[in-house]
């Protein structure tokens, strides 16, 4: 059958180009340009001590499951993931409902420990909005250079609750 030779293959990875041996080879330059870093505007102190950042789980990133239409394997339902240390700190484990408190709402949440976070860094997802609406958690403000929300930077507190429940809304 036709089989073509190694020379005439593609490399495996998308812009195999990049590492090619020849720097005429590679293309031109991705320019880049310097910003000064703006810290959060959310910042945390004594009373939201905690930095919760957002995003989207492996089990639905970038898959029909986004839409809620699929199930997966992997899928968990919401929690807000914290550290060991910081899991230790309150007192909590994997499972036990906290109250999650930002400066503009609150909500009830299992947790779930998970060790490649940093100290005083908690991460949910917002798949899960009928559940844990983990959005009202996150403040209203936009980066002036990306015009982008700026979800991923909001100042909370952690406080362990006796009883479950559903969460607030």
């Amino acid at each position: 059958w036709p089989c073509p030779s190694t020379e005439d293959l593609e490399p495996p990875y998308l812009h195999g180009r990049l590492w090619a041996p020849d720097p005429a080879d590679r293309g031109r330059r991705a320019p880049f340009g310097l910003v000064r870093h703006d810290p959060p505007v959310d910042l945390t102190d004594e009373q939201y001590p905690i930095r919760l950042t957002t995003g989207r789980r492996l089990d639905s990133y970038n898959t029909g499951v986004q839409s809620g239409g699929y199930s997966s394997p992997l899928r968990r339902g919401e929690s807000v993931e914290l550290c060991p240390e910081d899991a230790e700190r309150y007192g909590v484990a994997v499972g036990e409902q906290v109250r999650v408190t930002s400066r503009r709402g609150s909500l009830l949440a299992p947790v779930w420990v998970d060790p490649a976070l940093r100290p005083g860094l908690a991460f949910m997802s917002f798949h899960f909005p009928d559940e844990v609406d983990t959005n009202q958690l996150t403040i209203e403000a936009n980066c002036p250079i990306a015009g982008t929300a700026e979800f991923k930077a909001s100042a909370i507190r952690i406080e362990k609750v006796s009883t479950g429940g559903p969460a607030l809304r």
